[in-house]
């Protein structure tokens, strides 16, 4: 029986599992480290026979930390080849005055770029590219992020740039926007200059990940899908939701449920998102990453700070947002501290069996009445935000604190699904991905018929898959859609299509 261990990395807690047959034959859940590497070497342990995995895949926050709070990101060159139809917005127009200060970015205009049809804006220049490299060459800059307008459905251009700049600059690392962001190509920027600010933290956190685990590294992306360790080096953006991702595609597979919302509650925050064929359903509008709009491949994701560390205002009965977190063992009351929390409220109401239930005998009935009805207010808000008019989807409900609240949607009138091993849904998710291809590709409605440019992105999305490790014979189309571009004179029309297989080994 082939082994495949499965770990996520949260705020509080580090979960792993080891999955054989899609059956889980073991699991751990220890509190996360200061230095993450810790706390996965303990998880691993702790399962047992995690050494003859031949696989693990594992979900990181290390990334999505690193943006929110600033710190270890790479200057890094903005190269935007269009101009000069693309100048009147220069690169990090909106981006957040903190960010800035982070970081010193540069930015470069350069000939290139295409029309809707393919057309050429202007001709690349060798020279033009050469003296830029020779200028982060100078400065000591290692990290460029290319940007061609309508680069997604004619790369040609910032591959050829890439091949100029790193020619003259062999230790330049290039991130080209063709293979991080969708259409707009602003938001489609910026997405490839954050990619390209994580890379030099991606390389040496990957690094210490694959010396701590005993089989092939996969890390977990927004989408559902893994990535091998060698690739997700390259594109560190695609992991920064890939924590919630994972219990969504957990939760569908325990509960056997392919349309669900699901609602993972962990120590610090409530996560909720829908699935969609088993899938975590796509976020339909760019996204601020770090405050920076985007429009990467990413969930439609909602978080609440209601966790089982969250605290508890004893007058008003309000939950969180601010949580103890990894210390809920030391500060919650039934654990002997002194801090009110989610928890502690649980164990009072008969909940949940946790710790010493007479240090918060004194939380009466209408304390703890006064907390659900909050509760029930906010909950009923975040499924809202899921619910189309008339459709009541099941609820899957997982995480360590899943029964803090289970009561609680229940008492709202919904169908909630409990399934088993719910407290390790998301190191279940991150064992159970397959690999994934996207395309995201502009045709002209005069040159090509709906049904042909429909197949031709739905070939590059398996091609891509397959070219991501995916067994060929595996692959399947698991979004295909197209739209008119409404707010251009033209013929134009956008096709995007996103496909998915298992990995290699587990088809052989």
């Amino acid at each position: 029986m082939k082994l495949v261990a499965g770990i996520d990395v949260g705020g509080t807690n580090t979960d792993a599992v080891l999955v054989g047959d899609t059956q889980i034959v073991g699991w751990a859940k220890v509190p996360t480290t200061a230095d993450v590497y810790s706390g996965i070497v303990a998880a691993l342990k702790k399962i047992g026979g995690a050494a003859s995995a031949s696989r693990v895949h594992i979900g990181t926050t290390a990334f999505t930390n690193a943006l929110v709070e600033r710190r270890e990101l790479a200057p890094t060159a903005a190269i935007r080849a269009g101009k000069p139809v693309s100048e009147s917005l220069p690169p990090m127009t909106d981006w957040p005055d903190d960010l800035r200060a982070a970081v010193s970015n540069q930015s470069y205009f350069v000939s290139g770029g295409r029309e809707y049809d393919g057309r050429p804006i202007g001709t690349l220049n060798r020279q033009e590219l050469a003296e830029i490299a020779r200028r982060l060459s100078a400065t000591e800059t290692t990290q460029a992020a290319v940007t061609s307008v309508f680069g997604t459905s004619y790369p040609d251009d910032e591959v050829r740039i890439a091949e100029w700049l790193v020619a003259e600059n062999p230790r330049l690392q290039v991130s080209l926007s063709h293979r991080i962001g969708r259409f707009g190509i602003l938001e489609r920027e910026n997405a490839t200059l954050l990619n390209a600010m994580l890379r030099p933290l991606a390389a040496r956190t990957l690094a210490a990940y694959q010396a701590a685990v005993p089989a092939n590294l996969f890390v977990s992306q927004n989408d559902g899908t893994v990535a091998r360790a060698s690739r997700a080096v390259e594109a560190p953006i695609f992991t920064v939701a890939s924590g919630p991702t994972n219990s969504l595609r957990g939760a569908a597979i325990l509960a056997s449920s392919q349309e669900a919302c699901v609602l993972d509650v962990g120590g610090t925050t409530t996560d909720a998102g829908v699935v969609h064929l088993g899938y975590p359903q796509p976020a339909g509008l760019d996204l601020a990453v770090g405050g920076v709009r985007t429009n990467f491949r990413m969930p439609d994701l909602c978080s609440v700070g209601i966790g089982g560390g969250s605290l508890v205002d004893l007058e008003t009965g309000e939950v969180g947002p601010r949580s103890v977190g990894f210390r809920l063992t030391e500060e919650a009351m039934v654990f002997g501290g002194a801090t009110l929390t989610l928890t502690d409220v649980a164990v009072a109401a008969g909940r949940i069996r946790l710790g010493d239930r007479s240090r918060v005998a004194h939380l009466g009935a209408e304390t703890i009445a006064r907390v659900d009805q909050r509760l029930r207010v906010r909950l009923e808000r975040l499924l809202e935000n899921f619910e189309r008019a008339g459709r009541n989807l099941p609820i899957i409900l997982v995480g360590g604190g899943a029964p803090l609240i289970e009561a609680l949607l229940r008492d709202l009138g919904r169908k909630v699904l409990c399934p088993e091993r719910a407290d390790v849904a998301n190191a279940y998710g991150a064992a159970m991905a397959q690999v994934g291809g996207e395309a995201d590709l502009t045709f002209s409605s005069t040159a090509i018929s709906r049904p042909e440019a429909l197949a031709r992105a739905e070939r590059e999305a398996h091609r891509r898959a397959a070219d991501a490790g995916a067994a060929p014979d595996t692959v399947t189309t698991v979004e295909l859609e197209d739209a008119a571009f409404s707010y251009l004179a033209s013929d134009a029309i956008r096709v995007r299509a996103r496909a998915v297989g298992d990995i290699e080994d587990q088809a052989q």
